[in-house]
This record gives structure tokens, C-alpha cells and sequence, in this order.
């Protein structure tokens, strides 16, 4: 690889040659399938993402919310009032802090995770199917690698 150019392919510099291009329609394929899969239940991607962190910690404020989805604050705020409006989530007062409201799950959101767990895998095992347990680990890896050299 030429790493002037950045491709993926020696001594090519278009655009869909760039580890950057592939790994964004990579991004936007795995978006749409996700979609797709959550559409049924009236959950968006950003509502997902908000729910997935929520049944691993659930009881989060908004700014520890939005740190761990590497998001805005401001940001999450519809994507918080959406999931409240449908009775997933609940705003409520921090018992220590009346200035904080910490987002808990109602029973409906929390009883989602049994349905919509399942769909996120199943997206992630039809984007690997024919690869083998070591190409799957190999691509983990280098993307790991290329995430912490740009971000570290």
C-alpha cells in the first residue's frame, strides 16, 4: 500500500480505493440492514443505539448517555423524547442531585432487549457469513488497530 494515498490498493487514489470509503459503506450497509430489522418494532438506529446502553447500565444521565454513545448531549435529546414517548424510557429525579434526571427503563424497554438483542446478531452474523472464525477475529482486529491509531 502506498501510505502517501491511503489506498487500499497500491498506486490507486480514487476514493472507493480508501480504507475510509470502505469502511463508511461498510457503516451504511450495516445501518440500513439494522433498519430494516428494527423498522417493525417502530425503533430507529440512534433509539437502539440508546437502548443497548441502557440494558447494560441502565439509570445513566443524559451527559453519562451521551458520552457513552460518543454523542452530543444535545444530540440525544430527541432521540431521549422518542423513546419516552413510546413508554421505553422514563426521565427521573436524581436522588442525590435535583439538578440531574436519570433515564430508566420502563418494564416495556427493558422487555424489548429479549426481542431486539437478537436482531443486532443477527445483522452482524449475515455481514460475516462465509468468513471464517480467524477472518472474522483478522477484521476485528485491523479495524481495532486503524480505530486507536486515529483516535489515540
Amino acid at each position: 500500500m502506498d501510505a502517501n494515498i491511503g489506498a487500499v490498493r497500491v498506486g490507486k487514489a480514487r476514493a472507493e480505493d480508501s480504507l475510509g470509503w470502505l469502511m463508511r459503506t461498510a457503516h451504511r450497509a450495516f445501518v440500513r440492514a439494522l433498519a430494516a430489522e428494527l423498522a417493525p418494532y417502530g425503533i430507529n438506529n440512534a433509539e437502539w443505539s440508546a437502548l443497548r446502553v441502557l440494558w447494560r447500565e441502565d439509570g445513566m444521565t443524559q451527559v453519562e448517555l451521551a458520552e457513552h454513545l460518543a454523542v452530543e448531549k444535545a444530540s440525544l435529546t430527541p432521540v431521549l423524547a422518542g423513546l419516552e414517548e413510546k413508554r421505553l424510557i422514563e426521565r427521573l429525579p436524581d436522588p442525590t442531585d435535583r439538578r440531574k434526571r436519570r433515564i430508566r427503563l420502563t418494564p416495556a424497554g427493558g422487555d424489548l432487549r429479549e426481542t431486539l438483542l437478537p436482531l443486532g446478531a443477527q445483522v452482524n452474523a449475515r455481514a460475516a457469513g462465509g468468513l471464517s472464525r480467524s477472518e472474522v477475529e483478522a477484521v476485528w482486529t485491523a479495524i481495532g488497530h486503524m480505530v486507536e491509531k486515529l483516535e489515540g
